[in-house]
């Protein structure tokens, strides 16, 4: 009995090791990197799915992605939700300051890959980039 026990902690305690290993070899590649700008307004009821999947799965596949959330004067929750998820995740948050705001972000941002997602319209939500 007792050897059977050493048999599956030391499997075990070597799995371990071999994650440890592959892991702290990964750390040395570079990440993809993804810039994703959302584009919302009234969106309290699936903004924060949003944001938590994007992040979620860029984690997985191993990529980094910042967000830059423009908001187009929501009256709802939006802001608040959005305000809250920047303090666990790299959000860049910005307020309807005028109609020229979206054209300038990308303007200063052409030669990065970016992301357009507007939320509002549902032939982006369908391409929002969940895999990265």
């Amino acid at each position: 009995m007792w050897m059977g026990l050493l048999w599956i902690v030391g499997c075990y305690g070597i799995s371990i090791a071999v994650l440890h290993i592959l892991f702290s070899t990964r750390k040395g590649r570079s990440k993809k990197q993804a810039k994703v700008l959302l584009v919302t307004k009234n969106n309290q009821n699936h903004i924060e799915w949003y944001i938590r999947s994007l992040f979620f799965f860029s984690r997985v596949k191993g990529g980094q992605v910042t967000a830059a959330i423009f908001d187009d004067g929501s009256s709802d929750e939006t802001l608040k939700i959005i305000e809250r998820l920047s303090h666990t995740h790299v959000l860049e948050v910005y307020h309807r300051a005028d109609d020229e705001f979206v054209d300038d972000y990308l303007r200063r941002h052409e030669n990065e890959p970016l992301i357009i997602v507007n939320l509002s319209n549902r032939e982006d939500i369908v391409d929002i980039p969940v895999v990265m």
